[in-house]
């Protein structure tokens, strides 16, 4: 199959899910602009996971979740659609998404892909922040070029501290404030 068919194919697949999402009783409560931005989260990464990356849903993993969120994310939204409330609702729309999934029979991890989106909440809702998103790109890329497996927190963690004594600049840019030199 083509990869423009193949495109067009996935695109009605997740028009479907997001049908069914935005018809549950928490998602169909919220403001338009709350649904819409989880439908951009949702539609986003299952386009990139599976077109992009060539994974069906049953295939997905915290290790996917962690490249597709944190390295290629950002490239696919458009510019009106990077806001800070849809920053904040990725964690929400992710949990929407697998608890479907899930419930549907297309997936048996749910509860371990919603554990990762958990664990890392804070990092999904800081992506609005440019300096965050520039760290964990930086943080992501660096841990891929030393064979970390980013699904093991533990060596997840410490790389980072590894990584941060190696940059103490970087994590102080983090905080620092714009019109600070």
């Amino acid at each position: 199959m083509d990869k423009e068919k193949q495109t067009q194919q996935v695109g009605n697949l997740i028009d479907s899910w997001l049908d069914a999402i935005d018809a549950q009783p928490q998602v169909a409560k919220l403001n338009e602009s709350k649904i819409t931005a989880i439908d951009a989260i949702i539609d986003s990464f299952a386009e990139i996971a599976i077109v992009g990356l060539d994974r069906e849903p049953e295939q997905w993993t915290d290790g996917l979740l962690e490249e597709v969120m944190f390295a290629r994310f950002m490239l696919l939204l458009e510019e009106n659609e990077k806001t800070e409330e849809m920053y904040h609702t990725i964690p929400f729309a992710l949990h929407q998404l697998f608890n479907y999934l899930q419930a549907q029979g297309v997936i048996n991890n749910g509860k371990e892909l919603n554990q990762w989106v958990d664990d890392n909440a804070t990092k999904l809702q800081s992506l609005y922040n440019p300096k965050f998103d520039k760290f964990y790109r930086g943080l992501y890329e660096a841990m891929n070029q030393s064979g970390i497996d980013t699904s093991d927190k533990k060596t997840v963690d410490e790389f980072t501290k590894s990584y941060l004594n190696l940059h103490p600049e970087l994590g102080i840019d983090l905080y620092k404030q714009d019109d600070q030199k």
